[in-house]
């Protein structure tokens, strides 16, 4: 799989540009400001259909523009598939062979993991960000994934506004309306733990060691309501029980203490927390072994690696782990990095594609 066109108008500072990739490795220098992180982001948007830099796509409009566009081609075998993304002030748009598309038809056309600044909360930030890391991986993987995430978070949200409503006296408690919620919850929470659960074992199989020295990583996925040996109709029932169980404690908190959104991938380094005793260095090999495993994971169930971006290159690995990452990587799969130094030119494989970009230009390709 591999991104052969990238297109965009009015996206942040970038006016108009136009871009065909390498098939192997693409290089995003110039001074810091002038669009190589844009460039990266919207390729993550046609893979995900939506930033990695913000929550609110808007932002990416250019300033006095009323909308921004971003197009792309995407050839896998003898497929190929035209995504677009248009945002304007009041939404955004997904399209697929140019027709409208749900957010679940458009993910997964372009498999794409990414190692920016922000994603480095996996293994520095709560245990919010790891889930999200295991979800952005398994939409692929596992068919109807998102669409459990969201029935699950709209239940959540209902249940929970029930529950603070109550607690702070604005209506009775309606016991019906919360076992409908409940049993919502349990359904689809019971899926996404099983999913997460099977993917986390994938991931302990996969992970390489001995790339960055002699650490040891280790990981293990913590649940809230499953032990390590509940299919999922195990699961649900538990599930269900946990939630009536803590129903009353839950009225007094005004949210739901149990559940899949409450769970946490642990991640250890040499047998202790890598987010609490790891240090920076440790903490970013750590997330390249996680992000290796998942392109391995990926590689068996589709047959083929996905496309990697890297944002900021020199600044997240330093010269050793960069060389590691490049030798692991460019053989593997298409690859996308920016750097605002001239010193990773060298370090380039060589079906390096160069990309200049200034004030929102390519000077030179």
């Amino acid at each position: 799989m591999r991104l052969t066109k990238l297109r965009l108008f009015d996206y942040r500072n970038i006016g108009e540009i136009e871009i065909a990739p390498s098939p192997g490795t693409n290089l995003f220098s110039g001074q810091n400001g002038q669009g190589k992180t844009n460039l990266l982001e919207s390729i993550y948007l046609l893979g995900y259909g939506r930033s990695f830099r913000t929550a609110t796509p808007r932002d990416c409009i250019q300033h006095g523009r009323p909308e921004c566009r971003v197009e792309g081609t995407v050839e896998h075998g003898n497929l190929t598939r035209d995504l677009k993304v248009t945002i304007t002030r009041e939404d955004k748009k997904l399209f697929l062979h140019g027709k409208p598309a749900a957010v679940d038809e458009f993910v997964g056309n372009l498999h794409i993991l990414a190692f920016a600044h922000e994603h480095l909360k996996v293994v520095r930030g709560g245990p919010a960000d790891r889930r999200a890391f295991l979800d952005r991986a398994m939409v692929t993987l596992y068919p109807g994934h998102l669409k459990q995430l969201a029935a699950y978070e709209r239940s959540l949200r209902q249940r929970n506004q029930v529950l603070t409503a109550v607690r702070e006296g604005r209506r009775p408690i309606d016991r019906d309306l919360l076992d409908s919620w409940e049993e919502t919850l349990a359904g689809s929470g019971a899926k996404i733990l099983s999913n997460r659960r099977r993917y986390a074992e994938q991931m302990k199989e996969e992970l390489p060691q001995g790339l960055f020295g002699t650490d040891v990583l280790k990981m293990h996925y913590v649940s809230t309501v499953a032990t390590d040996d509940m299919d999922a109709p195990r699961i649900e029932a538990v599930f269900r029980e946990r939630l009536q169980q803590a129903r009353d404690s839950d009225l007094r908190a005004g949210y739901t203490s149990t559940g899949p959104h409450r769970d946490d991938l642990k991640l250890y380094v040499n047998g202790k927390s890598l987010v609490d005793f790891g240090s920076a260095g440790q903490q970013r090999s750590a997330l390249l072994a996680l992000y290796f495993s998942q392109m391995e994971i990926h590689r068996k169930c589709h047959g083929h690696y996905p496309v990697f971006l890297v944002d900021d290159a020199e600044a997240e690995l330093d010269e050793q782990r960069l060389h590691t990452f490049l030798e692991y990587v460019s053989q593997k799969t298409q690859l996308f990095l920016t750097s605002a130094k001239n010193f990773l030119l060298p370090a380039m494989p060589g079906n390096t594609r160069c990309f200049e970009i200034s004030d929102g230009r390519m000077i030179c390709k």
